[in-house]
């Protein structure tokens, strides 16, 4: 097998040429012992030659692609070298008491982390940080090896964008380490704790005023499904909008005019039963039904799930709510929309415990020893308030009729033909991999 140490690019890489028979491996000059193996196939892999433990070993470092460039090989090659030179050795497969820890990496780790958190409501939402975040940044590192001042730029880089997010991975990761510790004999305190945490973020306060809230009630008569009939349901019902967005049909019985939310779908553990007022029944009417999903509101490409899309939906929501004004609105969210219910029913009279049951919180009057003898769940007093509230919304939207001339061209097209056309290609897609 021939050897040559080159200054290797991407351009040289790509226009090597295969062996006829046999490999040949080319030595990386930056990199000591980085190489870059070349089969007569014309497979382009890196692999680094190290000597761990008085044995050579030939450590994978992945295929040459688009996405894996050289540059990326030598980032995670030094990144061995520096685990190995800090007394690790990602290749090694001594006992340990679980198929993770054996594994060494993170990302060899996380299989039974995630196993152990399996009885957590939070699931859903670990595996979706180490997913998106830390896997990508620290999957192929050995925990010990990360030091806190990584750890510190890495939530700096998160916090820079979303500080709430950044403060969640942080959480996150160190929980991994309070696990990771018993299990690993080199790990000797946990790199999250004494890392730099971004500061809490200031409560949010905006609350929509009466002319926003009926110029976006009738902004979202021109949205259509799934976002439209959706962001409705949150600003009638004051729900959470995982709560809405994720809802299955099975939880709503319309003849008793009752939404049955889950415990397990609540933010709170606590099963809550939401009164439908006559405006919510008239949009839970009007959505189509999919045979193919449980869901309310199913995603276009997986029925299982509820819709992706949120960060697209708002910017065009937000800009038709701006366009009918001379001014731009302050920013808003769509957890917004849920103290915006609550300011509402407080403008209406309705009693602040009877606001809390109908928010589903567990707190102010419903919290402590109050709430372990006062077990009375207010359905009546919620339907009451929720019609109430109703009501208000239909007389402000009457009142603040849209300036159409001035909506988004993208908000007045037909969504209800986008919605279907997405969910024809989701199933036609769901079709081809199951064939």
């Amino acid at each position: 097998m021939a050897s040559k140490s080159v200054g290797l690019t991407d351009a040289k890489i790509k226009g090597l040429k295969p062996p006829a028979a046999g490999q040949v491996e080319i030595k990386d000059a930056v990199v000591p012992g980085l190489r870059l193996r070349l089969g007569a196939s014309g497979t382009r892999t890196f692999l680094l030659r190290k000597r761990v433990g008085g044995v050579v070993r030939n450590i994978t470092i992945g295929r040459y692609s688009d996405r894996f460039s050289l540059a990326e090989a030598r980032k995670k090659a030094r990144i061995v070298l520096s685990d190995i030179e800090a007394g690790g050795d990602p290749y090694e497969h001594a006992p340990k008491p679980i198929r993770g820890a054996a594994a060494g990496t993170v990302r060899g780790m996380w299989p039974d982390y995630k196993a152990a958190k399996a009885d957590r409501r939070s699931v859903a939402e670990i595996e979706r940080v180490f997913t998106r975040h830390i896997l990508p940044q620290f999957g192929d590192r050995l925990p010990e090896t990360i030091t806190r001042a990584e750890i510190t730029r890495f939530i700096d880089g998160i916090a820079a964008q979303t500080p709430v997010m950044a403060r969640n991975v942080l959480a996150q990761f160190s929980s991994f380490y309070g696990w990771a510790m018993p299990r690993l004999e080199r790990l000797q305190a946990n790199p999250c704790r004494d890392a730099g945490r971004p500061p809490p973020p200031k409560p949010r306060e905006r609350v929509l005023g009466p002319q926003e809230i009926g110029l976006l009630w009738n902004i979202l008569n021109e949205e259509g499904p799934p976002f439209g009939a959706a962001i409705k349901l949150l600003l009638l019902t004051g729900q959470r909008r995982n709560e809405v967005f994720s809802a299955s049909r099975a939880e709503f019985d319309l003849g008793a005019r009752l939404w049955i939310v889950p415990a397990e779908r609540a933010k709170n553990g606590v099963a809550h039963l939401v009164p439908l007022t006559s405006e919510t029944l008239d949009i839970l009417g009007g959505l189509r039904v999919d045979e193919a999903s449980a869901k309310l509101f199913a995603s276009r490409g997986n029925d299982e799930s509820g819709p992706s899309g949120f960060s697209k939906a708002m910017i065009r929501i937000r800009a038709a709510l701006d366009a009918q004004f001379d001014s731009p609105a302050q920013h808003w969210t769509l957890h917004d929309l849920r103290r915006t219910v609550a300011t509402g029913l407080q403008r209406l009279g309705v009693r602040l415990e009877v606001t809390e049951a109908v928010l589903n919180h567990v707190s102010g009057s419903r919290a402590g020893i109050v709430g372990v003898y006062q077990r009375h769940n207010y359905l009546d007093e919620k339907r009451a308030a929720l019609e109430d509230w109703a009501q208000e919304v239909k007389r402000l939207a009457a009142s603040q009729p849209i300036k159409s001339a001035s909506m988004p061209v993208r908000l007045r097209r037909s969504s209800d033909t986008m919605y279907a056309l997405g969910k024809a290609r989701g199933k036609r897609q769901n079709s081809a991999r199951n064939s």
